[in-house]
């Protein structure tokens, strides 16, 4: 049987993923939004059958409701797809705080299904063979991480400078090498960040542009981040240990290539496969899930959702000083 997928959300998102659906096997069968002529428009440009308004969408005999609207407005319309009972795929960021995920992961559960964030690189085989290569003894134990995700915004209004669609450098970008030490580690025992909510002219903006930020974990292990939307940043990730250090090459979110460094040999290239735009191995993933009957799926359950969203939480706290200061509040 295919599944047949609702996606909500017509953005950038939407855009990048929508052609993935039929190379996991899965058909998008309908997409709503806000504006319904923009949403027939895109689903005549990408041959999905069904153009329809929100409430519409949630009405339909469809087997899964993916969420690709922005921050802001995860929790309520997820909510209400779980409400209508839909299984619900939520993109990432999956809420704004780690309290609405909070609100989220039980009510899926007290609803009896599936749900899950689509952070989409706990699933490629880059990160997939990181975990292999670190389970057979390549790395040694790993200790450190480094990671950085950076672009210089264009200028002119934006939905990542608009802090009422849940803008800002960490929820959009953050999330991802902070989900990243979370494979590697866990949560961290210790945090410490600073950053800014300058844009690149100057101005204050009620969202974070950039931050840095050092996680400390129990057994010693560190993860140095950094993101921004104001400054050019390699799209880098490597992971230190004992007997080596491993690269996710590229943009490590969504790499093709792990390159193994060791004293004195040759680096070691394993390259990998790509298919679509990289989301298929999540979105089969989600097909097996729906298949199996689980509630949530081992590689993005609700507790690695969680951790993260609390994380993100008390980065967010940690940059309030910063904010505080740049607005002229000293006390």
């Amino acid at each position: 049987m295919t599944r047949r997928v609702g996606m909500i959300g017509t953005g950038w998102m939407g855009e990048s993923i929508a052609a993935d659906f039929a190379l996991a096997g899965l058909e998008l069968a309908a997409v709503a939004a806000r504006d319904l002529d923009n949403t027939r428009h895109f689903a005549e440009k990408r041959g999905i059958p069904r153009a329809l308004t929100v409430q519409q969408l949630l009405q339909e005999d469809i087997d899964l409701v993916y969420v690709a609207t922005t921050h802001d407005t995860h929790l309520e319309l997820a909510l209400a797809a779980l409400q209508h009972g839909h299984p619900v795929l939520v993109e990432k960021a999956f809420t704004v705080n780690a309290g609405q995920a909070q609100d989220l992961t039980e009510a899926a559960a007290a609803a009896g299904l599936f749900l899950m964030e689509a952070m989409w690189m706990r699933f490629t085989p880059a990160l997939r063979t990181l975990q292999e290569l670190i389970a057979n003894g390549t790395l040694g134990q790993p200790r450190t991480l480094q990671a950085s995700f950076g672009f210089s915004l264009p200028y002119g209004p934006h939905r990542l400078r608009d802090g009422s669609l849940g803008g800002g450098s960490l929820l959009d970008q953050g999330v991802y090498p902070l989900a990243l030490a979370d494979v590697l580690f866990g949560e961290p025992a210790f945090l410490a960040a600073t950053g800014t909510r300058r844009d690149s002219d100057g101005a204050v903006l009620d969202v974070d542009t950039e931050f840095g930020a050092l996680l400390g974990y129990d057994d010693g292990q560190q993860a140095l981040v950094a993101t921004s939307i104001r400054s050019n940043l390699p799209f880098s990730a490597t992971v230190g240990g004992r007997d080596a250090h491993i690269e996710l090459a590229g943009a490590f979110w969504g790499s093709e290539c792990v390159v193994v460094h060791r004293g004195g040999a040759d680096p070691l290239r394993i390259d990998l496969p790509h298919e679509g735009r990289g989301y298929v191995p999540m979105l089969r993933a989600v097909d097996q899930a729906l298949e199996e009957g689980w509630l949530e799926h081992p590689l993005a359950d609700h507790a690695s959702t969680m951790r993260v969203m609390r994380t993100v939480d008390r980065v967010a706290e940690a940059l309030a000083a910063t904010s505080k200061y740049e607005r002229g509040e000293t006390g």
